[in-house]
This record gives structure tokens, C-alpha cells and sequence, in this order.
């Protein structure tokens, strides 16, 4: 890794710096160490659109439960006999 740039930084009076313009990333992952040290991690957040064919398929399924379409009841002892977890 190269570094790009080097500054100081003071923390204002409402404890937060200011990353330079240079920054490339929206988003930041801090971990505070318990010996003052502080690292950022880029993040880069996952597009939240769920599609239209599985919003369709929830619509579907709560109008289905509204409507009383439900598979038998199944007791937990069943699924853990299942996964063989007696």
C-alpha cells in the first residue's frame, strides 16, 4: 500500500474530525482501540432494491395467510428429528 496523504486532525468541540476531500468512499467502518488508535474501513453498502417478482411473491404469500391458504402445522420436535438433533 501506498500512502496517498498524511495530515493531522483536531476533534472539534462536538468530538468529530472531518476526513479530507480526498476521500473516496460515502461510508466508514471505525474501530476505537482502548489505546486511542482509531481505523477506518471502507464500506460499500449493498443496493437494497428487491426486485418486482419478489415483492410480487411476498403480496402473494401474505394474501395467501390473510386468506387461511396455510400448509399443516408442523411442531418444532418435528423439524429437530429432522435435522437429527434429538
Amino acid at each position: 500500500m501506498t500512502v496517498i496523504a498524511e495530515m493531522d486532525v483536531k476533534k472539534e468541540s462536538r468530538n468529530r474530525i472531518t476526513l479530507p476531500a480526498i476521500a473516496v468512499f460515502d461510508h466508514y467502518h471505525v474501530k476505537v482501540f482502548d489505546d486511542g488508535h482509531i481505523e477506518l474501513y471502507p464500506r460499500v453498502l449493498a443496493d437494497p432494491t428487491i426486485s418486482l417478482r419478489t415483492l410480487h411473491r411476498m403480496d402473494t404469500a401474505n394474501d395467501n395467510l390473510t386468506n387461511g391458504v396455510v400448509g399443516p402445522a408442523v411442531s418444532p420436535d418435528e423439524i429437530l428429528a429432522a435435522l437429527g438433533e434429538d
